[in-house]
């Protein structure tokens, strides 16, 4: 299994810390007086013992580096002196031991003195040590975070998608009873006036339009001109209850074919538009479909000239109107919106969404 990162530097760090300080050791001895064996093997043992008590203090800063400043630095201080003295203690104990093994002029320091010096000197280097540790450790636990961090940004991006798709579905599934209720309530009238052969003709129209919408994704994003196709359908099954006096204009540039729109998201203003525009009526009213583009913003507009009830008897807050505006802010935000405008004589909605196109005509 290959090293982590922190236990490679900490690995590097005690063993070049050793490894120079046996070297800086050895070096006033051989300027002034020439190391003799004794000295290079004291020396050897110090570094060596030195590197494994080293374990000892970075074990205690690991286990530590949850905790508290204050306990870190106490827990780091108490490690140190233990490892300071412990070598203190072997050096001195073994510096006897060493000389008779070795033959050399030189004779072993008093035990006390020999463990005092040691003592003052080594604790520095073990306290160097410990700080090392603390920041490698510091920086992992850093980076741990980090990582937690990013995968709880992760699950929450994926929960707040899933509630938003969750969201969408919800609103699109909202206008199918309610576009039923209108559609079915429509062929009620005929069939209590004995229209029956027009009854019969919009519940032929109405199983094929159903046929063609409801198997659709409901938060999926359709082409404009497919969205505009599924009003055809609709006004076809109006048509035959309204005759001529539903006029309909379509008008979409080419270039904006291929924008992407919300599913089933002009039903509602065009349903606006028959129930409070042409029902009412009694001449011809025409409904104006039409789409533009300003900047990298699609604009898609439906506008009927009806005269139809009192003008507070159309608020342009029901279910459908309510349900597109929802739509339009949950999908996109401060950027999509939708408009509504009173007029004399008619009645204007105008949905706003940012302009975009399908994946395979902007890789051509």
């Amino acid at each position: 299994m290959p090293l982590k990162p922190e236990h490679r530097q900490t690995i590097s760090l005690v063993i070049a810390t050793w490894t120079l300080s046996g070297v800086l050791y050895l070096i006033p001895y051989h300027i002034f007086s020439g190391a003799s064996t004794y000295v290079i093997v004291s020396v050897i043992n110090i570094c060596v013992m030195g590197t494994l008590l080293s374990w000892g203090v970075y074990w205690t800063v690991r286990k530590t580096r949850h905790r508290n400043m204050a306990v870190r630095l106490a827990a780091m201080g108490a490690a140190v002196c233990l490892a300071s003295g412990m070598l203190a203690l072997i050096d001195a104990a073994t510096g006897e031991w060493i000389g008779r093994l070795v033959v050399s002029s030189q004779m072993a320091a008093p035990f006390g003195l020999r463990a005092t010096n040691n003592f003052i000197a080594l604790i520095w280097q073990f306290a160097l040590l410990g700080a090392a540790f603390t920041v490698i450790e510091a920086n992992k636990l850093t980076r741990e975070r980090e990582l937690e961090l990013a995968v709880a940004r992760e699950a929450a991006s994926r929960a707040e998608a899933a509630a938003s798709a969750a969201s969408l579905a919800a609103l699109r599934y909202q206008l199918n009873p309610h576009f039923l209720f209108n559609t079915l309530n429509a062929i009620s009238s005929l069939i209590v006036t004995k229209e029956y052969r027009t009854a019969d003709a919009m519940l032929a129209k109405l199983s094929e339009f159903l046929r063609a919408t409801l198997s659709s994704e409901p938060d999926a994003l359709l082409p404009l001109e497919d969205e505009l196709a599924t009003l055809q359908h609709y006004l076809e099954i109006e048509s035959v209850r309204f005759g001529e006096r539903l006029a309909v204009e379509f008008v979409c540039p080419p270039a904006l074919n291929s924008a992407l729109v919300p599913g089933f998201l002009l039903q509602p203003l065009i349903e606006n538009a028959i129930k409070y525009a042409l029902a009412p009526s009694a001449v011809p009213v025409t409904i104006r479909v039409e789409a533009s583009s300003d900047d990298d913003m699609l604009l898609v507009s439906v506008e009927d000239d009806g005269a139809g009830q009192e003008k507070d008897a159309r608020p342009g807050t029901g279910v459908g109107i309510a349900n597109v505006r929802q739509r339009l802010e949950t999908l996109y935000g401060t950027r999509g919106s939708l408009e509504t405008l009173k007029r004399e004589r008619g009645f204007l909605a105008i949905a706003r969404l940012p302009l975009e196109r399908r994946s395979d005509e902007l890789a051509a």
